[in-house]
């Protein structure tokens, strides 16, 4: 249930405000990792422990997230 005067206090706040709130919200809040994740996980790590060459740097990860944002921008 939610409190709609509570609600109305957090919309009330700048977006700063609302995203600090939100992220101590989310820290309070228990981790949930499914079995299926967590297997996923192990799967995803134990590829990249038999695989280190497959790395890429945070670098060329990011330049390529940009790129792909501003090729988006540009179709949009």
């Amino acid at each position: 249930m939610v409190d709609h005067d509570l609600l109305e206090q957090v919309l009330s706040l700048d977006a700063d405000a609302r995203r600090d709130l939100r992220d101590a919200i989310d820290q309070s809040l228990p981790v949930e990792v499914t079995a299926e994740l967590a297997a996923l996980l192990d799967a995803r790590i134990a590829e990249a422990d038999a695989h280190p060459e497959d790395a890429a740097p945070w670098e060329a990860v990011r330049d390529r997230a940009r790129a792909k944002v501003a090729a988006a921008g540009r179709t949009a």
